[in-house]
């Protein structure tokens, strides 16, 4: 395992990475999580509140959003064009109220061609809302719950995530909890993230109206005159509408017991970048980490240093990250894509880079990362790099990002790697380098990846058999009624094994079940 020595290595700003990801995938403001973090803790500290509420609050902050993958499909069901439907103002909806509810499903239609089939969409949108809401928010907050869990954070911080959009009135539609049942982080933190995100709309002064007018009802009535009192016009200190600097807020950080885990705090944050990313669809669950197996086998075939095979499998892990700023529709289209949404397809790769650069211990990343969809002969994407001026690890992990797709676009197919490396050697000399490619297919007879990249499974639940068959159902896109056909069981029996599923995963909605499976390589 490589160390990281340098100081500016600390989880949070690791965490940055996922916070930015996550602006990015909303279409608002990438510091959106790290502004809320700096608010939060402002709060927390005017309400002189004890330092593990202020951990909850300022590391919820930062991984608040990154569930957001995990609901693509469904809400997708009911916005095909999610390129336009604006994801961030949807926080400042309150979604008890009808009229709002409206008020921002008309604001997203737009008056083309297609307008009666979103029409359509739409109404069967408001007939469904309810259950569509309440599993999209649990689903939301309680992936983000996993990931908190599986980086080393404290029950406390979990707990935050889960509870984050949980009302004082107890109307909030995931859970119902009220007052002083909500965790008092998770309070802070809901009202934290509204508020900045409404300055950065309308600016402080349609903050604090907000938070007036929403004072004992979605707000806790004591955290809402902390905020009225912190932006008070005459209360010497930081504009929220001007911010201090990145770097002063991840200095202002508290301590966390998650910063002291022995393991590698980059891998591990590359490791839950890629999960984040390819749990965004279900044809890609774990694809970075098969192209980083692949990656690092064709690596060592080049004789390629530790520290470089190192660098090679986190740009691997984490080469898709752009891909959550590009809509659902345009991802799981494929081939059939139109010549604009190819062209929005490939900035994702942009996108990746542009997220890597603003973080310090991932910028040694992001050329290589960036590089997975630059040809040899300069006719790649998206900087258009040829021969040489392509990393020699962009140029491996072209070839395995080739290698790995193709062999998941065929699974049907029995003899998958000859057929595949038969198919690449086409683009040798044009769009793959020879030397990698040769490279692949010495790694793959030396055994080096296998001849298909497997993960291992996790044994860390104690499924039995037929619950184990229920996940995989489940993963697949499959209701209830559907899974007791294919299994020839009844549809209350699926329910018992739901149930249990969910107690031994630790969550309460299917979203969670299957990121939860995707996570410990179940499926």
């Amino acid at each position: 395992m490589v160390e990281n020595k340098r100081s500016d290595e600390n989880l949070a700003t690791l965490l940055c990475a996922l916070s930015f990801a996550t602006g990015m995938g909303f279409g608002e403001d990438m510091e959106h999580g790290l502004k809320s973090a700096y608010l939060g803790l402002q709060l927390a500290c005017a309400l002189r509140l004890s330092p593990d509420i202020q951990e909850a609050v300022f590391y919820g902050a930062l991984l608040k959003d990154v569930g957001c993958t995990a609901c693509s499909a469904g809400i997708s069901a009911f916005f095909p064009d999610d390129e336009q439907v604006p994801r961030a103002d949807f926080m400042l909806v309150d979604p008890s109220q009808l009229h709002e509810m409206l008020g921002w499903l008309s604001r997203n239609v737009p008056l083309d061609a297609r307008f009666p089939s979103r029409v359509a969409r739409l109404f069967s949108f408001l007939a469904q809302c309810g259950p569509v809401i309440r599993e999209a928010m649990r689903g939301h907050c309680e992936v983000a719950e996993l990931f908190a869990r599986r980086l080393g954070f404290p029950e406390t911080v979990q707990h935050t995530l889960r509870f984050q959009w949980e009302r004082w009135d107890g109307k909030g539609l995931a859970y119902s909890l009220k007052a002083s049942e909500i965790p008092l982080p998770a309070r802070i933190l809901h009202l934290a993230q509204v508020m900045e995100l409404t300055t950065s709309v309308g600016g402080t002064a349609a903050a604090r109206t907000l938070a007036r007018e929403r004072q004992g009802t979605r707000f806790d009535p004591d955290i809402v005159e902390a905020f009225l009192q912190l932006t008070r016009s005459d209360q010497e200190g930081d504009d929220l509408e001007h911010p201090i600097t990145r770097q002063a807020i991840i200095q202002m950080r508290p301590y966390t017991s998650a910063d002291t885990v022995t393991t590698d705090r980059k891998e591990d944050v590359c490791q839950a970048l890629a999960d984040f990313v390819d749990g965004k669809t279900p044809g890609t669950w774990h694809h970075s980490q098969l192209v980083a197996q692949v990656a690092e086998g064709v690596g060592k075939q080049l004789d390629l240093n530790p520290g470089e095979l190192y660098t090679l499998k986190c740009s691997a892990l984490v080469h898709d990250i752009g891909k959550v700023a590009t809509p659902f529709g345009i991802l799981v289209k494929g081939a059939r894509r139109s010549q604009s949404e190819w062209e929005i397809y490939r900035l994702h790769s942009y996108y990746t880079q542009r997220v890597l650069e603003q973080v310090a211990p991932l910028r040694d990343l992001a050329p290589i990362a960036a590089s997975h969809h630059e040809w040899v002969n300069g006719q790649g994407y998206h900087r258009q790099l040829q021969g040489e001026q392509i990393p020699l690890a962009g140029r491996i992990l072209a070839v395995a990002n080739t290698y790995v797709r193709a062999m998941q676009d065929g699974q049907q197919h029995e003899e998958q790697p000859s057929r595949v490396l038969a198919s690449m050697s086409a683009y040798v000399g044009t769009q793959l380098d020879p030397i990698c490619y040769e490279a692949l297919v010495a790694s793959l007879q030396a055994g080096d990846v296998g001849k298909k990249a497997v993960l291992k499974r996790s044994q860390a639940t104690d499924l039995t058999q037929r619950e184990i068959e229920v996940v995989r159902l489940l993963t697949q896109g499959q209701n209830t009624p559907q899974i007791a056909r294919t299994l020839s069981i009844s549809k209350k029996t699926v329910e018992h094994h739901l149930a249990h599923i969910y107690t031994k995963f630790g969550v309460s909605c299917r979203t969670a079940a299957v990121a939860y499976a995707v996570q410990q390589n179940l499926v």
